[in-house]
């Protein structure tokens, strides 16, 4: 993790970042259960993935294969954030922010990243997340899923 990076990033403007966060949670998450209520509450010890709705085609995959799908979105630009980290300033950090960055800069810099970071682009077709917990119990290592909508 390279805190000088994260905190470099380019942030997305207040106005334009409340409506894409909001569009991207409300597109992929359930916002009416009490999981998220907690999440949103009370912060530390909840994540965002935990809530997100079974829809659309979601597959596994490890951080070694982050840019294989990164690829696969064809996106050039990208907005992400994380909800997850040791240190408490850069969590609030990647919880009350939106930043964004070229696909290839993050796929350069993937393990720069916090982990449980949110990957999406303006179509909010699909979505990449990396978590901390492995998400497939046959595959070590598949840390990674992706959601894709139909």
């Amino acid at each position: 993790m390279d805190k000088e990076l994260l905190f470099s990033l380019d942030k997305v403007p207040e106005d334009q970042k409340v409506i894409l966060k909001n569009q991207y949670i409300e597109k992929f998450f359930s916002t009416n259960c009490e999981y998220y209520k907690n999440y949103v509450n009370i912060g530390d010890g909840y994540y965002l993935w935990c809530c997100f709705k079974r829809q659309g085609q979601i597959y596994t995959f490890s951080v070694e294969e982050f840019g294989i799908e990164m690829d696969r979105t064809a996106a050039k630009d990208v907005f992400l954030f994380w909800d997850h980290h040791i240190l408490p300033d850069l969590m609030d950090l990647g919880r009350k922010e939106l930043f964004t960055c070229s696909s290839q800069f993050l796929i350069d810099n993937v393990k720069a990243f916090p982990h449980d970071f949110y990957v999406f682009d303006n179509t909010l077709e699909w979505t990449i997340i990396m978590t901390h917990e492995y998400q497939n119990e046959t595959a070590d290592g598949d840390n990674g899923f992706v959601i894709k909508l139909e």
